[in-house]
């Protein structure tokens, strides 16, 4: 794990964005050289966007509405971080859009609930991975550290 600061990519928010409990709409980033291939929200105001700057051990907990995201490393050092996410059964899972897939319908169930009743269970579950998924598809040599 590293210190995360605004020069090396950290986190930035838009505080209260998650209380909406609105999905913004996706598209391609608009500046690939600033951030990665993930699709970005869009139609908030950006402005409102502040960085969470933090040192290594830190806990940050947000909701999963919660508009944010990671800037490129600009530093010579790493930004190395864990993270998971610890959701209800109830939520929708939009990770890895197929071809005109919309974030607020598509759905992954590569989980298993550890509590409760499944309200998905009649989808199925995608197996679960051996693997770690790592989301940088560079090398540190071709992203700066990124």
């Amino acid at each position: 794990m590293d210190d995360a600061d605004v020069k090396n990519g950290c986190l930035w928010v838009i505080p209260g964005s998650y209380r909406s409990g609105y999905l913004y709409p996706q598209q391609p980033h608009r500046d690939a050289d600033e951030l990665d291939f993930a699709a970005e929200s869009y139609g908030f105001d950006e402005t409102e966007e502040i960085p969470v700057e933090v040192q290594t051990g830190t806990l940050i907990v947000f909701n999963g509405y919660l508009l944010h995201r990671s800037r490129k490393n600009r530093s010579q050092t790493y930004r190395r971080v864990l993270v998971n996410h610890y959701c209800n059964a109830w939520s929708l899972l939009p990770w890895h859009l197929a071809e005109g897939e919309h974030v607020a319908s598509a759905d992954r169930r590569g989980v298993v609930p550890v509590s409760g009743v499944d309200p998905y269970a009649w989808k199925g579950y995608d197996p679960v991975s051996d693997n770690v998924w790592l989301r940088c598809c560079k090398t540190v040599d071709e992203t700066n550290a990124s």
